[in-house]
């Protein structure tokens, strides 16, 4: 009995050194690489939007403190028809960073640690904020009444900030997300993704092929407070009937809110992907919207 416990034993550390994979690519200066992502997106009542982008990775500086990553989206395209407001907002805030030069400092084992730009970056961000807005008025003109452009305007600009930017650069949709990283089959993290939510993410190890499951990971308090802050900021006036309403609401399952976020990379030999597959679904009262996205390296 004691000889099977053992075995077992030593199958079991086996099998978990086996699922563990430090990820340290090939970082060089000069290096480059360009990935292809084509997006469906499936919003409530809209027919579903393809978009196309290409984003280039250039290794731009080595120090002795580690690498700057260079990453910029070279091209936009989207499907989106022009009846489609809702297709055409979401299409246009995903192309402001098309150009924009975002400059990614790493450590030594090319994990990435900030932005090294962003008082350039934001420049650029501030000015195409402006023309979001009035792209917005435009597509919708009540919205003008509804909410102010300052207001508007702040929102672009939380959603664009160092912080949030940076979580989208090193978030799921992006080969940053695991460099640097040692990882291994069940290790689970905390993180905040774009949309400011408390995520919960677990990794699972095959060879170099690495997948995340991420699900929302927020108490009912939490989910509350986070309605009532967005309230305050887009709709002031309506703020103290809907938060005298709120528990209701929530009970009601109106302001239902819920993110699951799968991601599955094929890494190659020097640690960058070959490709990556993601599938993120967001609910926002009782409203679910999918993006499945495929990422291959050109």
């Amino acid at each position: 009995m004691k000889k099977l416990f053992l075995v077992s034993l030593a199958l079991i550390t086996v099998m978990a050194a086996q699922a563990q994979l430090k990820v340290v690519p090939t970082l060089k200066k000069g290096l480059e690489k360009v990935y292809e992502s084509k997006a469906n997106l499936a919003l409530p009542g809209q027919s579903a939007i393809n978009i196309a982008t290409d984003t280039k990775y250039t290794v731009s500086d080595a120090t002795a403190d580690g690498y700057v990553i260079d990453v910029m989206t070279t091209s936009f395209t989207s499907d989106a028809a022009a009846s489609d407001i809702a297709g055409q907002i979401l299409s246009a805030a995903q192309e402001m960073v098309k150009g924009v030069n975002i400059r990614v400092a790493t450590d030594k084992n090319g994990k990435a640690m900030k932005i090294a730009n962003y008082a350039e970056v934001s420049k650029q961000l501030d000015e195409r904020s402006k023309v979001m807005v009035n792209k917005i008025y435009e597509l919708i003109p009540q919205a003008k009444s509804m909410i102010p452009e300052e207001t508007l305007k702040q929102q672009f600009t939380e959603s664009l900030s160092e912080d949030a930017l940076f979580k989208s650069l090193s978030g799921n949709s992006s080969p940053l997300l695991l460099f640097g990283k040692t990882i291994m089959t069940g290790a689970q993290e905390e993180f905040v993704n774009e949309q400011g939510l408390n995520m919960k993410r677990m990794y699972f190890v095959n060879g170099k092929d690495v997948t995340t499951n991420a699900t929302l990971n927020m108490s009912k308090e939490q989910v509350k407070k986070m309605i009532i802050s967005q309230i305050e900021k887009t709709m002031p006036a309506q703020a103290d009937a809907i938060k005298g309403q709120i528990d209701q609401l929530m009970e009601s399952g109106m302001l239902k809110v819920d993110a699951k976020e799968t991601t599955t990379f094929k890494l190659q030999d020097d640690f960058w992907p070959a490709s990556w597959t993601t599938e993120v679904s967001t609910e926002t009262a009782g409203q679910q919207m999918v993006t499945k996205t495929t990422t291959t390296l050109k």
